[in-house]
Formats: structure tokens, C-alpha cells, sequence
């Protein structure tokens, strides 16, 4: 089982990366002066899908909480931000207390203090082609989806817009139910973010709120640097490294080990692509086919990994789950040589059924 400090702590990184590489979009010159004129709702929706506070730095106190059925958790740091790519939080409360991250826009680190553990993710050199791709990938995420001014609301003692912000596709939006978030009217700053997420029957809202705000104020560039306690273990982190090939055949080069292929796949279906992910020593494989309107993904990974999911299944004899996320379904389950899934618009029958094929 994941610990909640874990899945926190995940949350949280991909939260630090995604400043990391994407940044705040801040206009080229954070010193001019603001009009002090009240912006029309569609100037202050580009402002909310743009993401492009003027502040120089951040400083103050942010207040993490997740809330899933029955279950609460809150984190509390210290915060320094200066756009667009550096970042460090001091966690002071909550599960994560006494936790490090820090980033400068060319390397991130993550302490856990229970552990002893330093994580150390390299954004440049060998990983620099990644990170522009996720990038472009965060810039193109904020395209999908349309911004509605909601009025406005006094937050952590600062005057914000409220603007909710829906995804156009409607698939997306199965899984990416709400989000909110209250920009400060002086900067554009996100004083609070909400969002609500659904996977199948289990849904999670996570809410990040600033607090003791201090803006453009002088952080030394030594605030985000950071050096292990000497006793810590070093973890170098590698960022995943995806192939993509046009057969089956290619793919197995690519991988230790023997990669299972679906042979009742609907005959309306064909094979797109095979997909390599490789990261930290470990390796999964994502089979592709469509017919044209819908696809199907059957991804499998020598990891064994436990299936979580609404409701129990059996795949060929082996212990499963399936749940839906939006339109689609998915199926996952673990044998004794690896992890695998099928996802698809198929019904669940079907799904089965190609995931059962993997053993003929």
C-alpha cells in the first residue's frame, strides 16, 4: 500500500516540476506600472488560462489540502518563488514536515526527512530535450480549456478574480471535473487554486492556498540552491525517456522482457505504435491500435504493481480490477513476471476478453 505521504509528496513534485519547467508566464517588465482600471471578465479569463502574474518573487506561507472520501490531509510550508523557475518549499506541518524542495530551474531536489533521502532530479544536459517537451506539453494542457469569470472574493486578506476553468474535451473533463482559481487583482498572482479530480467512484479535490504573501521582494539565489545532510542517500533521478516504434518487433529490442501481444483485438483495429518508456532502470510498454474513431492502449511493465480499481476482476486466472475514467475503461492486473492494463471506449466484456488473449 502508498503511503498518504507518498501520494503527497507525488502531488507535490509534480507540482514543483511543472514550475520547473513551464514557469510563471511573466510579462517582460515586472516593474511597470498597473492600470488601476477594473479589467473586462474576458481580460481577466486570458489572465487565468495564460497564467501571467507580473510579480518579481514570492514569498509567504501555502497550505495544501487534499480531501478524498473519509480522508483529509494538509501540508504547510514555507514558500520562496521567483519566476519563472525557481522555487523552494520548507514543510512545516502535516505529514511532510520537516521535507525539502527545492528547485533552480536547471536542478531539483526533494528531502524526506523520515528517510533520510535526497532526490535529485537534473532538468538540463541529457534531460534538457524532455523537459522542453514537457514544456510544450503544459503550454498545449492550458489551451484545452475555457476560462468563466465567477466575481470577486477576498483570500488571505488580498482582493482576487475568481475564474473557473472547465476542459473543452469532454472525455477530459470526466476526469478533470473543477477547477478554480482567485488571482490577486494588483499582479495576477493564483492566491488559491482548487482542483477536482475523479477516477471512476474516487475523487479527490486539492486545495493550494497562499497566505503571509510578500511580493517582489529580494531572494538571494543561494535560497535555491540546497546540499543534503552528509548522512542522507543520494538519489539521482532520471527523467523518463519515450521511443515511440512502428512494430511490435522493434519495440522488444528496446526491453528485457517479453512483451505480450493481444490477438483478439477487434478486427475493425489495427496497430498504430508501440511505445517505450524508460526511467531509472525500469522499462513498460504502451501497444497502440485505433480503427480509426477510438483507441485502444495495452501497456505492460516487468514491475509488478498492485491493481487499483472500483470492482474485482479475474484476467486469465490472475487477480484484477477495472474502473472507468470518463469514456473509458480500465483494466489492470499483475502476474508473476510484470504489471499490465488495456484502456479503451471497448465494454468491459471486450476488454477482458483482449487482455485474456495475452495468454494464448
Amino acid at each position: 500500500m502508498v503511503s498518504r505521504k507518498s501520494l503527497l509528496t507525488l502531488g507535490l513534485l509534480t507540482l514543483v516540476i511543472a514550475a520547473s519547467v513551464s514557469g510563471y508566464a511573466s510579462v517582460e517588465n515586472s516593474n511597470q506600472v498597473q492600470d488601476t482600471s477594473t479589467p473586462s471578465e474576458s481580460t481577466i479569463e486570458q489572465h487565468a488560462l495564460g497564467n501571467d502574474t507580473t510579480v518579481s518573487s514570492v514569498t509567504g506561507t501555502v497550505t495544501i489540502e487534499t480531501e478524498r472520501a473519509n480522508d483529509t490531509q494538509t501540508v504547510k510550508a514555507d514558500v520562496w518563488q521567483r519566476p519563472p523557475n525557481r522555487v523552494r518549499f520548507e514543510y512545516t506541518d502535516g505529514p511532510m514536515a520537516g521535507d525539502v524542495t527545492v528547485s533552480n530551474g536547471s536542478d531539483t531536489w526533494m528531502y524526506n526527512d523520515t528517510r533520510n533521502t535526497a532526490r535529485h532530479l537534473r532538468l538540463g544536459g541529457e534531460n534538457a530535450d524532455m523537459v522542453e517537451n514537457l514544456t510544450n506539453a503544459f503550454q498545449q494542457f492550458s489551451d484545452a480549456f475555457n476560462a468563466e469569470y465567477q466575481g470577486e472574493a477576498t483570500i488571505s486578506d488580498r482582493e482576487t478574480y475568481k475564474v473557473t476553468l472547465q476542459p473543452k474535451n469532454e472525455s477530459l473533463g470526466q476526469v478533470l471535473k473543477n477547477q478554480t482559481v482567485w488571482l490577486d487583482q494588483e499582479n495576477w498572482f493564483p492566491v488559491k487554486t482548487q482542483v477536482e479530480t475523479a477516477v471512476g467512484n474516487d475523487t479527490t479535490t486539492t486545495t493550494m492556498t497562499y497566505s503571509n504573501l510578500t511580493y517582489n521582494a529580494s531572494i538571494p539565489d543561494e535560497r535555491f540552491t540546497y546540499s543534503p545532510p552528509e548522512d542522507a542517500e543520494v538519489i539521482d533521478v532520471g527523467l523518463p525517456e519515450t521511443t515511440t516504434y512502428s512494430s511490435v518487433a522493434d519495440a522488444q529490442e528496446a526491453v528485457d522482457f517479453t512483451i505480450r501481444e493481444p490477438t483478439a483485438v477487434p478486427d475493425d483495429y489495427s496497430l498504430q505504435n508501440a511505445t517505450v518508456i524508460s526511467s531509472n532502470g525500469n522499462a513498460s510498454v504502451s501497444l497502440r491500435y485505433s480503427n480509426g474513431t477510438d483507441s485502444l492502449a495495452v501497456s505492460q511493465t516487468s514491475a509488478t504493481r498492485p491493481p487499483s480499481g472500483d470492482q474485482s476482476v479475474s484476467v486469465a486466472g490472475h487477480a484484477g480490477t477495472y474502473t472507468t475514467v470518463g469514456e473509458q475503461g480500465l483494466l489492470q492486473w499483475s502476474d508473476d513476471t510484470g504489471s499490465y492494463s488495456v484502456t479503451g471506449s471497448l465494454p468491459k466484456a471486450s476488454l477482458i476478453d483482449v487482455a485474456e488473449s495475452m495468454y494464448c
